[in-house]
Formats: C-alpha cells, sequence, structure tokens
C-alpha cells in the first residue's frame, strides 16, 4: 500500500456504490483514513467499511439523504467531530435526470438540481470553513458539461455545468488558503447503472476514439493524482477521462 495520503483525511460522497466506492477504495490504498456518504446502499456501505477498514485505515460510512442538502452541513460537522478534519473532498454522487424540454416534470427537475448541484455546494461549504492548507477539493462533473451530447439530457448537463463552474470559481476562492480545487469530466463508465453490454454502449463506443468506456478504478487514478503530493500546482483545471470522446 502506498503512504501518499498518510494521516490525511478523505470524505467521498457515493462511496458506496460505482465510481465513489473505486475513489474510496483508491485513496485508502493510498494510505488516507476514509468517510463516505451514501443514500439507500446500507449494506453496500458496511461492505465498503469493513473492506476499507482491513487496509489499516479508518473507515466510516454516513447516511445523507442528497435531496435534502440542507442536511448536509451537519453530516460534515459529525465526519469532522469524529475524524478531527477533511483533507480531501471527493464530490462524486449524483442522479440522471432526463426528458425533453416541456415534457420533464419540475418535480424532477428540482430533484436533479438539488442532488447534483445544491449538495455539492452545500457539502463544500461546510467541509472547507475547517480544510487546512494543503486540503483538496475535487468535484466529478461530466463531459455533458461542455457539450449537449443528445436530446433530453439538458438538466443533466445543466447540473453537471455548474459542478465544473464552481470547481473552477471556488479555486480563486480558495487559493490564498492553500486549498486546491479542481474537476473531473469523465465520459462514459462502465458501472451498473450504465454497463457497457447494453446496445445504447455498443453504438455509443463508435464515437469513443478509444472504443471502450472507462472503469471507475481509472477516474479513481486521476483522483487519486490530483489529491497527491504531485499535483501540488494545479488548481481551477478541468480533466477530460473520457477515451477521447471531447477530443
Amino acid at each position: 500500500m502506498s503512504v501518499h495520503l498518510k494521516s490525511k483525511v478523505a470524505l467521498v460522497t457515493g462511496g458506496a456504490r460505482g465510481v465513489g466506492r473505486e475513489v474510496a477504495r483508491r485513496l485508502a490504498r493510498e494510505g488516507a483514513d476514509i468517510a463516505f456518504i451514501y443514500g439507500a446502499s446500507k449494506s453496500a456501505a458496511a461492505d465498503v467499511e469493513s473492506e476499507l477498514s482491513a487496509l489499516g485505515i479508518r473507515a466510516k460510512g454516513y447516511h445523507a439523504d442528497l435531496d435534502a442538502p440542507q442536511s448536509l452541513p451537519a453530516v460534515a460537522a459529525a465526519v469532522i467531530t469524529d475524524f478531527g478534519r477533511v483533507d480531501i473532498l471527493v464530490n462524486c454522487a449524483g442522479v440522471f435526470p432526463n426528458g425533453m424540454i416541456g415534457e420533464m416534470a419540475f418535480e424532477d427537475y428540482e430533484r436533479g438540481m438539488r442532488i447534483n448541484l445544491d449538495s455539492v455546494y452545500y457539502l463544500t461549504s461546510e467541509v472547507t470553513k475547517s480544510m487546512p492548507s494543503g486540503g483538496r477539493v475535487i468535484n466529478i462533473s461530466s463531459t455533458l458539461a461542455d457539450r449537449a451530447g443528445g436530446a433530453a439530457i439538458s438538466v443533466y448537463n445543466a447540473t453537471k455545468a455548474g459542478v465544473s463552474s464552481l470547481a473552477r470559481s471556488w479555486a480563486h476562492d480558495l487559493a490564498p488558503r492553500g486549498i486546491l480545487v479542481n474537476c473531473i469530466q469523465p465520459g462514459h463508465i462502465n458501472t451498473d447503472m450504465n454497463p457497457d453490454t447494453t446496445d445504447y454502449h455498443h453504438e455509443m463506443i463508435k464515437r469513443i476514439p478509444m472504443a471502450r468506456y472507462a472503469e471507475p478504478a481509472e477516474i479513481a487514478g486521476v483522483v487519486a493524482f490530483l489529491a497527491g503530493p504531485d499535483a501540488s500546482y494545479i488548481t481551477g483545471t478541468t480533466i477530460d477521462v473520457d477515451g477521447g470522446l471531447n477530443a
């Protein structure tokens, strides 16, 4: 196990499954203690706690409803009480609202905004109040922040554009305190919500120069780099991890 992040505390949203789980695993292997936020995946969260604790680091999951973002400052406060501080925040959790303009229910629009964008703002606002110099905030956005991609995904695109923009702006806000803020924009990732075995996948890879989806561990590797010592002069940057889709 690497020790690049030994004695650091990382907080990862969506850490019980998918990309968030791989991020938590990778940061734990780098030596960081891991707090993670999960929603409905209680049993998966318990499995992640056990798996990461076996690496010899502290690991604890915190249940939260990202659809109620105003509750997240209290969750952040609980993490800081338990772990002492947060050095690395990875905003990873999200949903995929879809629907044509004029057809999507306003309730679905508002839920997408609360989970994908408002939760990032509320949580980061609280965590960074006490984040020490050298801290890192890493937002997981999407290449769809920069390109429409197709019909019926305008709300998702808008939320991810907001997530990317927040990271760039926060880099200015937090640089005087020595906190670095960056954003990763993945393309298509092979997860249980977006498997690389569907008809959609076989059509989509025709557009991707590398002709495959990313694996969650490939996103986690970029997170680990941005969280580590070699990224000490990188802030306000957006990194596409998309197999060339956005090239």
